[in-house]
Parts: structure tokens; sequence; C-alpha cells
């Protein structure tokens, strides 16, 4: 498998890359090191009109992390971020929270992948 900072990096990236294709002006991660693994703090605003992305994006990242494809699906996505791999992220995680607040148009999602 990759490093983890390299996976951990593009977490980060396609989060960013996710937000700023719904509108988002202020995007902002926090990315802690711990003893068990690396939990991810995204909080990020998004344009009107974007919930029903958002609970799609919520769905997506909530699938089972998926070891056995980590490899596979990184070649999947390409060294180009084109946005459409925000399920990818899923997979590569092992816990996700994410709340939102619509009215605000307002996210914050925390994410915890474990070490290998």
């Amino acid at each position: 498998m990759r490093l983890e900072r390299h996976v951990v990096s593009r977490i980060v990236s396609e989060l960013m890359n996710f937000f700023f294709s719904l509108g988002a002006k202020d995007f902002q991660a926090r990315v802690s090191r711990g003893e068990e693994g690396h939990e991810i703090v995204i909080e990020s605003d998004y344009g009107p009109g974007q919930g029903g992305k958002l609970k799609e994006m919520a769905r997506l990242l909530r699938m089972p992390r998926a070891r056995e494809m980590e490899e596979y699906s990184w070649s999947l996505s390409g060294d180009i971020s084109t946005g459409q791999e925000i399920y990818l992220v899923g997979i590569l995680t092992d816990t996700v929270s994410v709340d939102h607040d619509e009215e605000a148009g307002r996210a914050l999602i925390t994410l915890f992948r474990k070490w290998n």
C-alpha cells in the first residue's frame, strides 16, 4: 500500500475538490496523526441548492472500508482528481461522521483511518 501520508493527502484532496465543485468559498482541513491512525476533519461551506449532493456524498462516505480494494481503487482514481472519485474516500476510511446545516450551507465531516 502506498504511504499513509499519500492516502490521507488524497482523501483531503478529493473532499476539497468535491466541495469546490459545489461552490465552496471556505474549505478547511485538519489532519491529526494519533497512535491508532489519522483523524481528518473537514469544515466547508457550499453553494445553495446542494443539499441533495451532500446527502449522496454522506451515503458514499459511509461505505465500509475495503482494505483489499485500496491499491486497486487508487489506480482507478488516477493522478488527476476530477471530483468524481468521492466514493473512493469511503473505502479508504474506517469511520465517518457527516453533519451539515442546509440552511447555513455548511458541512462538518470527521473521518478516521486506522493504521494498516
